[in-house]
């Protein structure tokens, strides 16, 4: 295989157009990017960052070539067998939860939050200790996995609206619990 391929070209079009039928959509927020890269990484057993795969689609500016080796990783994603939803140890999924609903989470070094689901995939922090999240904060998730990064679109804060946030970025949520 080529060793670059222009960002524009037929070959990278094509791969991409792979990946999102295998993903069932178009990834558009940090937390798709977030998503698709753990998706590839389950099923080629190779890693591609985030950041990467947001350039790579134009979220973010960045990339006038790909080179062959993420084309070849992106076709081997979209060829493989398809594999059953992720198994973490704990995880919670929007879409299993009623609005009212509540999470507790915490991770490294001593902060915790309880996150009441509003329903449409939205979040309200309703408790927090030792954070920059605030009460009243609200953001976007799909699911939130003991072990992963929190990564949420759309935080409103009192003060600042944030497109992308991460939660326990470097370890990791050390605990998810529903609490009601």
């Amino acid at each position: 295989m080529a060793t670059s391929f222009l960002s524009d070209s037929i070959e990278v079009q094509h791969a991409k157009q792979a990946v999102e039928a295998r993903y069932g959509s178009k990834p558009d927020s940090p937390a798709d990017f977030a998503e698709l890269s753990l998706h590839i990484k389950k099923a080629t057993s190779k890693d591609i960052s985030p950041d990467t795969l947001s350039r790579l689609w134009g979220y973010k500016k960045g990339y006038d070539t790909v080179r062959g080796s993420v084309i070849e990783l992106l076709n081997a994603y979209a060829r493989a067998e398809e594999e059953s939803d992720f198994v973490y140890q704990i995880a919670v999924k929007a879409d299993d939860l009623q609005p009212g609903q509540r999470v507790r989470i915490a991770w490294l070094p001593d902060r915790t939050a309880v996150l009441e689901y509003t329903g449409d995939y939205r979040w309200r922090v309703v408790e927090v200790i030792n954070s920059k999240l605030h009460t009243g904060d609200t953001f976007s998730c799909r699911a939130i996995a003991q072990g992963q990064p929190l990564i949420v679109d759309n935080l409103q804060t009192a003060d600042q609206n944030y497109e992308g946030y991460t939660i326990g970025g470097k370890n990791g949520l050390t605990l998810v619990e529903k609490t009601k």
